[in-house]
């Protein structure tokens, strides 16, 4: 099934807005099996509108178009989609009355130029928005390969996606049926260079139908096992070939985050953190953790034999920048093992990211029963430091 989607709006192509939605939209149709194959950006014209409608309409099974349905002079996307597809623009009494009662509860009058928004085009089936005066609405219209399914949707980011959810997402699984175009399947690393894995993992062919993709996901390298109509069994030989060659370095797999999954093997226990050179980046990976202790201290020790934590629970400790590095402390029931670690990157705020995940990948390594520390390609390890109470 092809899908495109269409952006409105002179502010997106000027760059003064980005366009999440299209962003956010094209993930979650990655996420839900179908690849979106084109996106276009439109300005305010009527005729340049008209003209996108009409080009995807030729091509695609379904359009999703975005903004343009408020009710200022410059939002044209209905207009366009009336003389697109020859369904002069009719008033819908329902969704008038509808825009009318919302002012209503409001206590205000509704405005006249909020009456546009319930001229629509003819043929359409109107899409419910809850939040908002500006409802969606579908189009259907005979293409070259059967029939093309176009949803209209406002451009405000928080009514887009409660109308993809509740409206548009259920038709477009419905008219897909059991058939799905795309898997994917997720891959985190963290140790090693996009670069090195493209040496590891490019040199021989995916299988017909297999692609790898790489997103850079700081302090991750996400690697995207993408099947276009491709079978379990050949994803499955992938999936089995690229773990081979990614294991050293992989901290998680599938759709949560790897920090998340951490914090999921870790519950319920409690956890106590204790933050200097990551500068609260640790915190913001685990704050939504019920059973957790923070603090911050920007005197905590340089040198990991100096570096202290309590002798009860588990704890993660990342000291303060020295000659050596950032010491970084593990305490499990009065057993301390502890690295420091040299990181090389131009910009502080990674470092404090990639300080922040090694620390919680000791954390992972501790939980699966892995030697807790691990051996990273990007990192520079200048110390260690194995310890019990008994020492």
């Amino acid at each position: 099934m092809r899908i495109e989607i269409i952006s409105t709006g002179d502010e997106i192509v000027t760059g003064l807005v980005v366009d999440t939605n299209a962003a956010w939209l094209s993930a979650l149709l990655l996420e839900q099996g179908w690849q979106v194959s084109r996106r276009v950006t439109v300005g305010d014209s009527l005729s340049d509108i008209k003209q996108a409608l009409q080009e995807s309409a030729h091509r695609a099974d379904v359009v999703v178009v975005c903004g343009g349905l408020g009710p200022t002079a410059d939002d044209l996307t209905a207009a366009a989609a009336a003389l697109a597809f020859d369904q002069p623009l009719a008033l819908f009494p329902e969704w008038l009355a509808t825009i009318e009662a919302r002012y209503a509860s409001r206590g205000r009058a509704m405005a006249h130029s909020n009456a546009k928004q319930a001229w629509l085009p003819t043929a359409c089936a109107i899409l419910d928005n809850p939040v908002g005066t500006a409802c969606g609405f579908v189009v259907h219209h005979p293409a070259s390969h059967g029939q093309c399914q176009l949803f209209f949707t406002p451009g405000v980011p928080f009514e887009f996606k409660q109308m993809v959810h509740e409206q548009v997402l259920p038709r477009i699984k419905q008219r897909a049926g059991a058939h799905v175009d795309t898997e994917l399947r997720r891959f985190y690393t963290f140790g090693i260079a996009e670069s090195a894995l493209s040496d590891k993992l490019d040199q021989a062919p995916w299988p017909p139908g297999i692609e790898l993709g790489y997103r850079s996901a700081m302090p991750f390298i996400e690697l995207k096992l993408i099947g276009h109509g491709a079978t379990f069994a050949d994803m499955d030989a992938a999936q089995a070939r690229l773990l081979a060659e990614i294991h050293p370095w992989l901290v998680g797999q599938g759709d949560l985050a790897p920090t998340q999954q951490i914090l999921a093997l870790l519950a319920p226990r409690p956890l106590t953190l204790y933050e200097g050179a990551s500068r609260g980046a640790l915190l913001a990976y685990c704050h939504d953790y019920p059973a957790l202790e923070a603090h911050f201290c920007h005197t905590l020790a340089a040198d990991l034999d100096q570096l202290s934590s309590p002798a009860n629970g588990l704890s993660l400790t990342i000291g303060t920048a020295g000659p050596a590095g950032v010491p970084l402390l593990l305490g499990v029931d009065g057993v301390w093992i502890g690295q420091t670690l040299a990181v090389s990157h131009p910009d502080p705020e990674s470092v404090r990211h990639i300080l922040a995940f090694a620390a919680l990948d000791m954390l992972r390594r501790h939980l699966q029963g892995l030697p807790i520390l691990a051996d990273y390609q990007t990192l520079v390890r200048t110390a260690e430091r194995h310890q019990d109470a008994t020492d």
